[in-house]
């Protein structure tokens, strides 16, 4: 639900008075941007959005569309805003996906889950360097990749 439609909502049950606590929405971890979604395909590029910079750094919200081989193997991010993070490699590891989407207990063309994190290695945004990232996504049979778990970088 939108934020504006949980407000008009929040204001036609009474609660005029505390809409902004609706507007303003769950804290990201104290010192850290947190990004919530990652869209995009395992044979091409990623796309990071719904990030959140607690950190003070300056992501404009998301990313530009990015090789995927720059979340595994390091490389440059350019931000929405313009800054730039660089990532070093990733160790990305196998891990449950039954909370991906089009998971079927059983299934013979079940998606794969993948942790990764890694370092930090340069910044223009305002993030600590050095620092370090991890977030979780899923790979569909397709190779569609959603998030798992959101991108974090500290």
């Amino acid at each position: 639900m939108a934020v504006g439609a949980m407000c008009a909502l929040a204001g036609s049950l009474g609660f005029v008075g505390s809409t902004t606590a609706f507007a303003s929405g769950p804290k990201p971890p104290k010192g850290k941007t947190q990004c919530s979604h990652m869209d995009g395909n395992a044979a091409t590029t990623v796309t990071v959005s719904g990030c959140v910079d607690k950190s003070g750094a300056n992501t404009g919200g998301g990313t530009h569309a990015l090789p995927v081989a720059t979340l595994a193997g390091g490389g440059k991010i350019t931000w929405l805003s313009g800054k730039t993070t660089t990532f070093g490699s990733s160790n990305a590891v196998a891990t449950s996906a039954k909370k991906c989407p089009g998971y079927v207990k059983g299934g013979s063309n079940n998606p794969s889950a993948f942790k990764f994190s890694g370092a930090v290695t340069a910044d223009t945004s305002g993030m600590k360097v050095p620092g370090k990232f991890s977030g979780a996504v899923c790979v569909a049979a397709d190779g569609t990749i959603s998030a798992l778990k959101p991108l974090k970088v500290s």
